[in-house]
């Protein structure tokens, strides 16, 4: 069971319904949740050139702009926080997202991140692809909401055989954040055998936390019929592993998650 939750307060417009999620999360499992808003102001501290002065007077206005925002969120957390009376607390960092996010996330079992559907991202918010970076750089899950759903029920187990998918899968199985979810094992790639012995053993698994889990076998491309499935299946949260190391070539390509990221309006739970 989860003890205490992270949540990264973006100060997104739509993030409300994170914040609400998170609340949730941690009322289901009696766990702390903390918040957690990282100020960039990486731009102003470059002191290695000149910079002009109309440069240094936009990215004042930026993060003071993105410092408000973040500003309301921490208000929200409170008013949420005592609403659902949970223990929480909030608290303000500067520096780069990405490597603050992932190392707090260490000292909390669940980090929960807000990534807003389509292309037009506001200064403070992560993109899908720092998501997915954000994911394999954290010691611990992400849960990535699109601020669809407060209260989301139908889980797609996406399993392909691979240590970091029967990761995640035990993980999300464990902690078991969300109330009464319907669950789906999705053998995929060289799990898409229903008598493949390492298919077999994740499905004894999860019917011994799960007893009603439904089972599915996908095969082909994954990365063309997933996303048809996950859609066709109603699916409102994917489980995914992700490689411990992104390289460049997963950024060009298109690592699947991000894929689903971008092309979905799906939550993502997501563990290396």
């Amino acid at each position: 069971m989860l003890k205490s939750v992270l949540l990264h307060l973006s100060g997104c417009y739509g993030s409300d319904q994170v914040i609400e999620l998170g609340a949730r999360i941690a009322q289901r499992c009696n766990a702390r949740l903390q918040g957690l808003s990282v100020l960039d102001n990486r731009s102003l501290q470059n002191t290695g050139h000149l910079v002009s002065a109309v440069h240094t007077l936009s990215e004042t206005t930026r993060l003071a702009h993105t410092e408000r925002r973040q500003s309301i969120s921490h208000d929200q957390i409170r008013q949420v926080g005592q609403r659902y009376q949970l223990e929480f607390d909030s608290l303000g960092l500067e520096g780069d997202p990405i490597r603050t996010l992932a190392r707090e996330s260490q000292f909390h079992d669940l980090l929960v991140g807000y990534c807003p559907i389509g292309s037009q991202f506001s200064p403070g918010e992560l993109d899908p692809w720092q998501h997915v970076e954000l994911a394999s750089r954290s010691r611990q899950p992400l849960y990535v909401s699109r601020g669809e759903k407060t209260d989301p029920r139908r889980v797609l187990l996406v399993y392909d055989g691979s240590v970091a998918a029967a990761r995640a899968i035990r993980t999300f199985l464990s902690q078991s954040p969300l109330e009464m979810p319907q669950c789906r094992l999705l053998g995929v790639g060289a799990a898409a055998n229903e008598c493949a012995n390492r298919l077999l053993s994740m499905r004894r698994y999860c019917e011994s936390r799960c007893p009603d889990v439904e089972v599915g076998y996908l095969t082909g491309s994954v990365r063309r019929v997933l996303i048809p499935y996950a859609q066709k299946w109603e699916a409102d949260v994917v489980v995914m592993g992700i490689p411990s190391q992104l390289g460049l070539w997963s950024r060009w390509v298109g690592q699947l998650s991000l894929v689903v990221l971008r092309q979905t309006k799906l939550d993502l739970y997501l563990m290396g």
